[in-house]
Parts: structure tokens; C-alpha cells; sequence
């Protein structure tokens, strides 16, 4: 039984690869300091984590064995939250996340890079303005959009560099979930 009037507004979730776990905040419209959520965590709809917090604390989900996302391995999870006033349901959301880290750091010969899960991936894609021959800025399907990312995929690159353009989620979207690094 949902209650009407209290919402989840937004999930900010930091993935922490090196203690193996998924740090989310969630944030909410209409909410007071006794609104609780539990957020859980599925690999292939099987719970791998759970936790309990209230609404604008940072919560942690313990994700074991975690698999990391690379482009050759762009292995997402699924993100259950739940927003309970009291026993009640009031709202709910579901997400995906991948448990991957960027960040520069030094390779075997010493030389900064930018590192993927702590290790160096060399990144290769091209320059993407995100035209569109018959809608100009907009794909005139999901289809299309897919293929074009899948075609980027078969011809060997890993990346892509975004010009000028911010794309639409189902874009982001799709680039986690064929493993393609974006540059913008």
C-alpha cells in the first residue's frame, strides 16, 4: 500500500571498489527525519547486498566478491530502493550501478595515466558529435542508437569522446551496458 505525498527525489551512489562496497544517499520530497529506505543490491536478480538507513544518510551496501566493469567485462548490478514512512511503503526506485574506479595513477615505468580498477586499460574510440542523418541531434530510434554504440564496439574501440553534445540516460545507458569508457 503506497501513502501519497512523500517521494524519492534522487540516489546518489559512489561505488568504492577498494572496500567493496556501494555508498548511496538517498534524498527525498515530503520526507521527514523518520522515513527510512533499505536499498538492495541484485546480480542476475539474486540479492548480493542489502542495507537500512534513513532518508539523506549515507548508507552502505557490502557487494562480496564484487565484479568489476571494464569495457571487456561490463558486468552491472541492479539497485532495488525502497522508502517506508513507518511500515508503510511510500516509494520506490530501481537503478543499476557498475563497481568500477577511475582515477590517475602511476603505470609500471613510472608514468601517470588514467587507470581503470587500479590498472592501466589503453583507450581507443572516436570523436563522437552525435549526428544524426535523419534527426539531426536525436536517433530516430532506440534501435538505432544501440546499433551505432554495438557497431563502435565491433570495430575494435573501448571509448568514446563526446563533442559539444551532453547525450540522452538511455545513451549513458547503453555505453555501461556494452562496456564503452565516455569521455566528455
Amino acid at each position: 500500500e503506497e501513502v501519497p505525498g512523500a517521494s524519492i527525489e534522487s540516489v546518489k551512489m559512489v561505488p568504492d571498489i577498494d572496500e567493496g562496497v556501494l555508498r548511496l544517499t538517498v534524498t527525498g520530497r515530503g520526507t521527514d527525519g523518520n522515513d527510512s529506505i533499505r536499498a538492495t543490491a541484485l546480480d542476475g536478480g539474486k540479492e548480493v547486498g542489502s542495507a537500512a538507513g534513513k532518508i539523506g544518510q549515507q548508507i552502505e551496501i557490502v557487494i562480496p566478491d564484487a565484479k568489476l566493469w571494464s569495457p571487456d567485462s561490463p558486468h552491472l548490478y541492479d539497485l532495488s530502493v525502497t522508502l517506508k514512512s513507518g511500515d508503510k511503503v511510500v516509494d520506490s526506485v530501481g537503478s543499476y550501478f557498475g563497481m568500477r574506479k577511475i582515477a590517475l595513477g602511476k603505470d609500471e615505468k613510472g608514468i601517470t595515466r588514467p587507470m581503470l580498477n587500479g590498472k592501466f586499460v589503453f583507450q581507443v574510440g572516436p570523436l563522437d558529435q552525435g549526428f544524426w542523418p535523419d534527426g539531426l541531434y536525436t536517433p530516430p530510434t532506440e534501435a538505432a542508437l544501440v546499433f551505432d554504440l554495438e557497431m563502435t564496439k565491433k570495430y575494435g574501440f573501448n571509448m568514446i569522446r563526446k563533442h559539444v553534445k551532453v547525450e540522452p540516460a538511455r545513451w549513458y545507458y547503453w555505453c555501461d551496458k556494452l562496456g564503452l569508457l565516455v569521455w566528455q
